[in-house]
Order: structure tokens, then sequence, then C-alpha cells
């Protein structure tokens, strides 16, 4: 039972990392397929983007939130014991850095170049909409 705690408490955070680099990955190719929003179609690309990385997003709370439960679960239970934490701490560290290597690249696309402003408009109620609700709303 220890083995199936730490296992998941290890892979979870793991999935994460694969799901951060993976977003990181569609972020990179659609800045290299559109320099700026110059279209319609360049702005339905945008919100593509933004939706996968909104439903990411819920992914990664749920892959980020159960290890700190299983380990809470696992003290309670007598299966883990306190220095296990190391488990929950060192993953969770390797998933900050490399969701801050990710950051400046969402930066980009936060701020891709408008070709005039209503394109610009639509570009920040997207932006908006990404930052402050869970799901797409377009």
């Amino acid at each position: 039972m220890r083995t199936a705690f730490i296992a998941l408490m290890v892979l979870l955070p793991g999935a994460a990392i694969v799901n951060a680099y993976y977003c990181g990955t569609l972020l990179q190719a659609f800045l290299r397929n559109v320099s700026g929003l110059a279209s319609s179609a360049d702005l339905e690309r945008f919100k593509r983007v933004v939706a996968r990385q909104m439903y990411a997003a819920l992914v990664q709370l749920a892959l980020l939130a159960v290890p700190p439960i299983l380990y809470a679960v696992g003290l309670v239970i007598g299966v883990l014991v306190p220095g296990d934490i190391v488990y929950i701490l060192v993953p969770s560290a390797v998933v900050i850095v490399v969701a801050q290597l990710f950051k400046p690249l969402e930066t980009r696309v936060k701020a891709i170049p408008a070709a005039n402003g209503e394109l610009a408009r639509q570009r920040d109620e997207i932006v908006h909409t990404w930052m402050k609700k869970p799901l797409p709303d377009w």
C-alpha cells in the first residue's frame, strides 16, 4: 500500500510535467505558425490554442491536488510517515521550474500583435477569459 501511495505521489506530478511541456509545445507551434492576428482565421487559431491551455490548466490542478491529499490520507491511516513529504516537495519543485520555463512563451502569446483595433480588442477579451475564467466562453 505504501508503494502505491508513493508511486501516485510521484507519478501524478510527472504527468503534470508532461502536461506542462505538451502545452508549451502547443504555444511554440502557434507562435511559429501565426506571427500576428491578421484575420478572423488567425483569431480562431488563437481561440483554439487558448482553449486547450484552459482545459489543460484544469487537468493540471487535478494532477497537482491529488498528491497532497494522498499524503494526508497516508499519514492518517499510517501508511506514510512525515518524512515522506519529500515525495510531494521534490516533484512539486520540478513542476514549478518547468512551468516557469514556459511563462515567457505564454506572455508572448498573450501579447501577440493584432493587425487592427478590433482584433486587438478580441485578443484582449480572449486573454481576459484565459486568465480569469475556468472555461472558454466563446
